[in-house]
């Protein structure tokens, strides 16, 4: 019992330490999309929006990188093995940066093609994007060691870092100098390259054995290439259920409706980031506990307590109070819409379970979840197909989608309590 309180207690104190950080760097990137909402037209502001949606759906990639590499990290904290770790991380920048190059030149590329369906006047804003697409593909890098190795003081002023990034050059350009989406998406790579500086110094002061814990004599299973992809296919289901909505959205309605529509889910989807920085902090943990055979059902329900009470909270301030957050956010530009708004904040907070969730999978080792999330995020694509005529068909397809995926892996993560999958804490281990 004195273990488990422990390990709540270190759970609380790293959300603690982490989400003040995310809160800084969440406002800064909220600002960022207050500036694009209140100087951009609304046509430029549905171009921005639907470009920035394709490149958060391009740059998945960079997840599963942040993602994979905290998982192998924390694996090699907890087995004590910190010198295959800096190998590891000379390897990882190698490859990493490769591929970031590879994709910038792919997107480059591909503007022209792009540009004409997502309706642009001017390439430009894509080859920015391009740019965007392989710093944000670099920067979970740093991320990733410092989330597996649970230093979440240097995480949060990467994290912080990202976002007053992010504002201080696209505020400018799109206040200042009236660079329309172009501006806008300059932001992009201004705030990978912040947080890619601040991320590896504090990698450089960290990965050292002296500051992580006495090494464990555990079994661990790494992850094998097949599951790597099964991890992909997760993170980019999570990240399409986010995205794709704002895409079709651009694709079938007009100019003016889809702009109406990215701030709808602009909105929506704070109720979202609310609770992402404790899926963040939850990741490491459970690889840590799965590692040396702790508690990893009872890490996760705590951490899914907390993020509901985040998302609670987000949730009834933006439904108590719609024409305040719209003004806040657009000043007159945009209205509220108070009949769709409770169903854009239904879909963001069950995808906030769904992410949530979907670490305790990857963590665990359980990643046969993989194969439903795949079929669920097909049969939304199908949906928005069969039904987009209004922005409550989009909507109503999107809750859809995000709640068959939340009451999925949820059950999943009931079956491997159940069925014991994961083993339960033994006698005489941290």
């Amino acid at each position: 019992m004195a273990a488990e309180r422990g390990t709540t207690a270190q759970l609380l104190r790293d959300n603690a330490t982490l989400i003040p950080f995310f809160v800084v760097g969440s406002a800064a990137t909220s600002i960022f999309q207050l500036v694009m909402a209140r100087f951009l037209e609304p046509e430029s502001y549905a171009a921005a929006i639907a470009i920035l949606g394709g490149l958060s759906l391009l740059v998945t990639p960079a997840h599963v990188i942040q993602t994979l590499i905290a998982r192998r990290t924390a694996e090699l904290v907890a087995l004590g093995e910190i010198v295959t770790l800096r190998t590891s991380m000379r390897l990882y920048a190698r490859r990493v940066g490769l591929i970031s190059i590879t994709l910038a030149i792919g997107i480059a590329a591909a503007a022209p093609i792009l540009q004409s369906v997502l309706q642009l006047e001017s390439p430009w804003p894509l080859v920015i994007a391009a740019i965007g697409a392989g710093t944000l593909t670099f920067e979970p890098v740093a991320r990733g060691l410092l989330q597996g190795t649970r230093n979440f003081m240097g995480l949060g002023f990467t994290l912080a870092s990202h976002g007053l990034g992010r504002i201080a050059v696209g505020g400018i350009t799109v206040a200042a100098f009236t660079w329309g989406p172009t501006g806008a998406l300059l932001a992009s790579p201004a705030s990978a390259i912040s947080g890619i500086v601040m991320g590896w110094i504090g990698v450089r002061r960290n990965v050292q054995p002296s500051r992580h814990p006495r090494p464990v004599k555990a079994p661990v299973s790494s992850f094998t290439p097949p599951e790597y992809v099964r991890v992909t296919v997760i993170l980019f289901v999570v990240a399409g259920l986010l995205h794709l909505d704002v895409l079709v959205a651009k694709i079938v309605f007009s100019p003016i409706e889809a702009a109406e529509y990215a701030a709808l889910s602009l909105v929506g989807r704070m109720v979202f980031w609310g609770g992402t920085a404790i899926g963040t902090v939850l990741l490491p943990h459970i690889v840590w506990h799965a590692t040396t055979g702790g508690n990893v059902m009872r890490t996760y329900i705590m951490s899914l307590l907390l993020m509901t009470i985040v998302v609670t909270a987000t949730a009834f301030t933006i439904l108590k109070w719609p024409s305040f957050t719209y003004a806040t956010i657009f000043n007159d530009r945009y209205t509220a819409n108070a009949d769709l708004l409770p169903l854009a904040v239904a879909a963001a907070g069950l995808l906030a379970i769904v992410a949530v969730t979907a670490n305790l999978h990857i963590g665990a080792g359980q990643v046969r979840v993989w194969r439903g999330l795949a079929v669920i995020l097909i049969a939304t694509i199908l949906g928005y197909g069969a039904a987009h005529e209004t922005i409550r068909d989009v909507l109503s397809v999107l809750v859809t989608g995000t709640a068959c995926a939340a009451i999925y892996v949820v059950a999943e993560a009931i079956a491997l309590a159940t069925q014991q999958q994961i083993a339960p804490p033994k006698s005489g281990q941290p």
